[in-house]
């Protein structure tokens, strides 16, 4: 008997758990409805299995961004650690260096005012008593008046006193030069202290640096009179320049962030799991159908022999 027939006979199929619900339909008839059950089955398992993986794909590319977002602002953060780190040992540096400039530039005022009075006993001005270098003129003139001196006595007296007048004239000789050098160094000293230790010097650009990446400082962004057009008015500061928040290990962007990277990971495994369940049952109905396409095909390619 061929095969096709041996099919057609519905004693085949029948069993004790079927209760005639068979009918009179034969084994290769129920098969092919089974078939049809088994393809539209597996259709709709399919779709849904399909419909799982990109939700757990979706979730895992959105896990995978997260997670290089957090990297990067950890290595962000911990290069802002490092800059404060140097930044303090730069500032106390500086700091020192204020101290010492300061002292230096009081050191040649105060230099300079002892010079500057040295040389005040040497000359005589228009409304200043009578001065050391005058004074050793008229002793001279005075010396050379004296009349009961013997005139080689006057002689030797007046050479000891030219001697000394010459001596004077020689310091004098150096007010200039020796003030305007010590003059340059205070005003080099000065000009030091104002660059490092002023208000707006690098103390000052140093300590406010050093306040933003420790979060002292937070500053809204101002708007020019430029943004006063039709176009940018009113001016949104805050999306106009937009300000990082300092630590940042301390911002909301870093906690929201690695809020949803938690968030994201529960969720991942969640639809991996789901994926996973609707890939089986997929999987089982694609088995199925393909059995029955393959019974079919051998029943009817056996029946063509």
């Amino acid at each position: 008997m061929g095969m096709i027939n041996f099919l057609n006979n519905k004693a085949c199929c029948e069993d004790d758990q079927s209760n005639g619900g068979n009918g009179d339909k034969n084994c290769l008839t129920q098969w092919e409805e089974q078939l049809t059950d088994a393809s539209n089955d597996y259709s709709e398992k399919s779709a849904e299995s399909d419909k799982a993986k990109e939700a757990y794909d979706n979730s895992y590319n959105w896990r995978d961004k997260l997670t290089n977002w957090l990297n990067l602002i950890e290595k962000s953060n911990e290069k802002a650690d490092n800059i404060v780190i140097e930044l303090e040992f730069f500032y106390g540096q500086v700091i020192e260096v204020c101290k010492n400039a300061e002292c230096t530039s009081k050191a040649l005022e105060k230099l300079l005012c002892q010079l500057k009075s040295i040389f005040d006993l040497l000359y005589t001005y228009e409304n200043g008593e009578e001065q050391l270098k005058t004074l050793v003129t008229k002793l001279i003139k005075e010396i050379n008046c004296v009349k009961d001196v013997k005139d080689k006595d006057k002689e030797i007296a007046i050479n000891c006193v030219k001697v000394y007048e010459e001596k004077i004239k020689m310091v004098c000789e150096l007010q200039g030069d020796l003030l305007c050098k010590l003059i340059d160094a205070l005003k080099c000293a000065n000009l030091l202290f104002a660059y490092i230790c002023d208000e707006q010097g690098l103390r000052f650009k140093l300590k406010k640096i050093l306040d933003e990446f420790n979060g002292d400082i937070k500053e809204e962004p101002g708007c020019s009179s430029d943004d006063d057009d039709s176009e940018s008015y009113p001016c949104d500061a805050q999306a106009k320049k937009p300000q990082p928040t300092m630590p940042i290990d301390k911002s909301d962007y870093f906690k929201n962030t690695k809020s949803s990277l938690d968030i994201a990971i529960v969720k991942t495994d969640k639809f991996k799991e789901g994926w996973t369940k609707k890939k089986k049952k997929s999987d089982d109905a694609l088995t199925r159908k393909n059995s029955l396409a393959e019974a079919i095909k051998a029943a009817k390619a056996a029946e063509g022999k």
